[in-house]
C-alpha cells in the first residue's frame, strides 16, 4: 500500500512532533518560512521554506495541516496558497484561531479549496502520543481525513462538530475552561501550602487524584512539586482564547464568573511594579484540627471544578442555539476524558447528566451540603490576608443565587430614577 504524502505549515514544538508521529506512516512535506533557502530530505520528510516548492512537493489531493500563530500568519499563508489549490484539497487550520477569524477565512478562500477548522488540546505530549482533535466538517470531508485524525488522536479522542468555525468556538470554551481550572488549582494548593509541608501535599494531591479529583492540571502540579524549584517570574501570561470567551459571554449576557476572574488575575499579575511597591504581608498562624480543614478545601475544589465545567458548557449550550451550531455534548466529553488538558474524572459524571448541567442531582446535592464550608474556610483566608480569588468570585455567586436578599431591586430602581428606563413590575 502506497504511504499517503501530507503537507505541513510551521515547524513549531508541536509540528515537530505531530510529524515524528506522523513520519512513520506518512511521507511529510514541511514549509517553514527560515531566512536562508532550504530544500533537503531527511528520513521521509522535505522540507523547503519555498512555497511552490512545498505544494509542488505534494502529489494530487493535498492534504495541509496549519501549525502557525493565528491571525495574520494564518490569512496570509490562506492567500498565499488560495491560487495555487484546487477544490479537491483540503487545508486544516489546527491552530487557535478565534473563531470569527475562522469565518472570515471561510469567506476568503471562496470554496477554491476545502477548508476546515480544528481545535486541539494535548499540549506537545499529546502530539506525540495522540491528541484530542475537535473540527467541524461535513460528512464527504469527513471520510478523506478519517484515517489521518485517527492516527493523530488518542485511541478515539476526536468530536465533529457542526457548524462553520464552531470547533475553533469549542476550543476557545476548552481553553477558557482550562483558564479557571488552573487558578483554583493554584489557589487551592496556596491554601494547604500554609498549614503542611512539601512532602506533604504531594501525599495529599497524589491521594486525591486516585478519587473524583482526579484530573491532568492536578497530576501537573504534583509532577512540578517533585521536580526542583525554577525561578519564574510571577506573572501569568495569556494568548487570548480566554479573553475571547469572556467577550462573548458579555455580549450575550451569559454568567462565567468564575472564568471571568481568572482572567482578571493574569491581568492583576503583569502589575509587578505595583506589587513589589506595596507588601502587606505578615505570615499568620491558625490553631485547629487540619484534618477536618483539609476535608473542607477537598469539598470547595470540588464543588469550584465542577462550576467551572457548567458555566463552560453552558455558554456553549446558549451560544450553539444563537448561532444555528450542532455538537454533541456526549461526543465532546468522551473526546475529553484522555489526552486533554481538561482531561478530569468529573467529566464521566457529565456524561451520565442528560439534562441542563445546572439542574444536576449530583450538583444540587453537594451544594447543600457543602456550602457551609466555602463560609467557613474564606473566612480563615480573610484573617490571615491571602487572596483566593476565584473561589471568593464562586461563593459570591452562590451567595445571590441562593439568597433573596440582594440589591437588584434598589439599582434598578435608581436607574429609572435618573433615566426614565423602563421599570418591570410584579
Amino acid at each position: 500500500m502506497n504511504k499517503i504524502h501530507l503537507g505541513i505549515i510551521g515547524y513549531g514544538i508541536m509540528a515537530q512532533n505531530i510529524s515524528f508521529k506522523l513520519n512513520k506512516k506518512y511521507y511529510l512535506s514541511i514549509y517553514n518560512k527560515e531566512k536562508i533557502f532550504i530544500k533537503k530530505k531527511v528520513n521521509n520528510i522535505f522540507f523547503t521554506n519555498n512555497i511552490t516548492h512545498f505544494l509542488n512537493s505534494i502529489k494530487k489531493k493535498k492534504i495541509i495541516f496549519l501549525l502557525i500563530k493565528t491571525g495574520k500568519p494564518i490569512k496570509k499563508i490562506l492567500l498565499n496558497i488560495k491560487y495555487k489549490l484546487s477544490k479537491n484539497d483540503i487545508v486544516i487550520d489546527f491552530g487557535n484561531s478565534y473563531f470569527k477569524d475562522t469565518y472570515l477565512n471561510y469567506l476568503l478562500i471562496k470554496k477554491k479549496f476545502t477548508f476546515i477548522s480544528s481545535g486541539i488540546s494535548g499540549g506537545s505530549e499529546g502530539a506525540l502520543k495522540g491528541l484530542c482533535v475537535m473540527f467541524d466538517c461535513n460528512i464527504n470531508n469527513y471520510k478523506n481525513i478519517k484515517n489521518i485524525i485517527s492516527d493523530l488522536v488518542y485511541y478515539k479522542n476526536f468530536c465533529i462538530t457542526k457548524g462553520l468555525s464552531s470547533s475553533h468556538y469549542l476550543k476557545m470554551i476548552h481553553n477558557g475552561i482550562e483558564y479557571s481550572l488552573l487558578q483554583i488549582i493554584s489557589e487551592i494548593y496556596l491554601m494547604i501550602k500554609i498549614f503542611f509541608c512539601k512532602i506533604k501535599i504531594i501525599n495529599i494531591l497524589f491521594n486525591w487524584c486516585l478519587k473524583e479529583l482526579n484530573s491532568y492540571l492536578l497530576k501537573i502540579l504534583i509532577n512540578i512539586l517533585i521536580r526542583k524549584k525554577m525561578k519564574i517570574c510571577d506573572s501569568i501570561e495569556q494568548k487570548g482564547t480566554g479573553k475571547w470567551m469572556c467577550l462573548n459571554a458579555i455580549k450575550y449576557s451569559i454568567n462565567i464568573n468564575n472564568i471571568f476572574d481568572s482572567l482578571i488575575i493574569r491581568i492583576i499579575s503583569k502589575n509587578i511594579f505595583i506589587r513589589k511597591i506595596i507588601f502587606l504581608y505578615k505570615k499568620k498562624y491558625i490553631k485547629g484540627n487540619y484534618l477536618i480543614f483539609l476535608e473542607k478545601i477537598k469539598k470547595i475544589f470540588l464543588i469550584s471544578n465542577i462550576f467551572t465545567y457548567i458555566q463552560g458548557f453552558n455558554q456553549l449550550l446558549i451560544i450553539s442555539k444563537k448561532y444555528n451550531w450542532f455538537f454533541n455534548f456526549k461526543n465532546i466529553l468522551k473526546s475529553y476524558l484522555n489526552s486533554c488538558i481538561i482531561q478530569s474524572f468529573l467529566i464521566l459524571k457529565f456524561i451520565k447528566i442528560n439534562k441542563n448541567f445546572f439542574y444536576s442531582k449530583y450538583l444540587l446535592t453537594l451544594i447543600k451540603r457543602y456550602f457551609i464550608f466555602f463560609n467557613e474556610i474564606i473566612l480563615i483566608y480573610v484573617k490571615l490576608n491571602i487572596s483566593i480569588f476565584s473561589i471568593n468570585s464562586f461563593f459570591n455567586f452562590l451567595l445571590i443565587i441562593l439568597n433573596k436578599l440582594n440589591s437588584f431591586k434598589i439599582i434598578q430602581n435608581k436607574r429609572n430614577y435618573f433615566g426614565n428606563h423602563y421599570l418591570k413590575k410584579i
